[in-house]
């Protein structure tokens, strides 16, 4: 063996954590190994949290491991969230972690946004993270861009995330050139990105040579513009059609209850199809004057991209006591966006 090859294969075996290799191929091809490089590489081993492979080859090489230095690389993964680390090192040093030690690192990882350490520290004591940590947890994850461990989140306490922090991922994903999740976070919250925030997301893309993402998100803008240049075409649609159409059974949002005369029981509801849904202020009002002069419906409100193809369903009902049209629209439901506010 050269001494090339005898040191790419030493290197090699280092790198790996294989020190006693790495010793006995010096021995034998005769290349020298420092005991400063020695010391670097076990530093290595523990600063990526291998700390049996850091025992295992500060023993071969003879090299000293005080006790107090390794209790101190356990708190240290503990940390940064390296909670596997950080129980397998305890145990090689004879100091297991108590239950309650960590409980507190997993609650600590899940409040800064470390969902995967946060579950790992769970699962070991055999809890269920409370629910409030998981919605902090999601909260933090959306707010750096991080969609699929918010929506992870929301979704091992079976809850739907807010609108609010679905855009504001999504925003922070288009404004870093993510424009995939950034696509999904709007999907989820059933809205449309302005053309001018795809498009800066697609100049980023450019920047960093990805023209694949740089393309879909100027096409993305374009259709926006194609779409705004479309008119709203309002058509009434009747509850079976409707029922037809998405697949499943549907009712609009309630309780209701009629402003004219407050009866709250014999509501008959109404729906409409919207060939799009409203961008903006100027098409909501828009549309809630052409409800009212070709409908005489005063209150409704629309669910966006509900038909899986930009169209929304606008959601009414009439008064099965008095006539009217006037019923409000009791719904908390963050999936409605109200076009009327009163």
């Amino acid at each position: 063996m050269t001494d090339e090859k005898a040191i790419a294969y030493i290197k090699k075996c280092l790198e790996a954590g294989k020190m006693r290799e790495a010793l006995d191929a010096s021995k034998v091809t005769k290349v020298p190994l420092s005991k400063e490089e020695l010391e670097l590489y076990i530093q290595k081993y523990l600063d990526a949290g291998w700390m049996s492979k850091a025992m295992e080859g500060s023993k071969a090489a003879g090299i000293e491991l005080p006790q107090g230095l390794l209790i101190k690389y356990v708190n240290k993964y503990l940390e940064d969230g390296k909670i596997y680390s950080a129980v397998d090192a305890s145990k090689l040093i004879g100091m297991p972690l108590p239950r309650e030690r960590i409980a507190i690192t997993g609650r600590e990882c899940l409040l800064k946004g470390k969902l995967t350490s946060g579950l790992e520290a769970y699962k070991l004591i055999k809890e269920r993270p409370p629910q409030e940590e998981l919605i902090k947890c999601a909260s933090m994850c959306f707010k750096e861009g991080r969609l699929s461990h918010g929506l992870e989140a929301y979704k091992l306490i079976n809850k739907a995330p807010p609108g609010e922090e679905l855009l504001i991922c999504g925003n922070f994903c288009f404004n870093t050139g993510q424009i995939t999740p950034g696509l999904e976070a709007y999907a989820l919250a059933k809205r449309t990105p302005t053309k001018e925030i795809l498009r800066a997301c697609g100049e980023a893309c450019l920047l960093e040579k990805r023209t694949d993402d740089a393309r879909k998100s100027f096409v993305a803008a374009q259709k926006i513009d194609e779409t705004k240049n479309s008119d709203i075409e309002v058509r009434e649609i009747s509850f079976i059609e409707l029922s037809d159409s998405i697949n499943k059974t549907w009712a609009s949002p309630g309780p209701k209850v009629c402003s004219d005369c407050r009866n709250d029981t014999d509501i008959k509801d109404r729906f409409f199809v919207l060939s799009r849904c409203p961008e903006n202020e100027e098409e909501e009002k828009y549309l809630d004057n052409f409800m009212k002069n070709e409908h005489g419906v005063l209150q409704f409100c629309v669910e966006m991209d509900v038909l899986g193809d930009g169209r929304g369903v606008i959601c009414s009902a009439v008064c099965g006591k008095c006539g009217s049209k006037n019923v409000a629209l009791l719904s908390e439901d963050v999936g409605y966006m109200e076009i009327i506010r009163r």
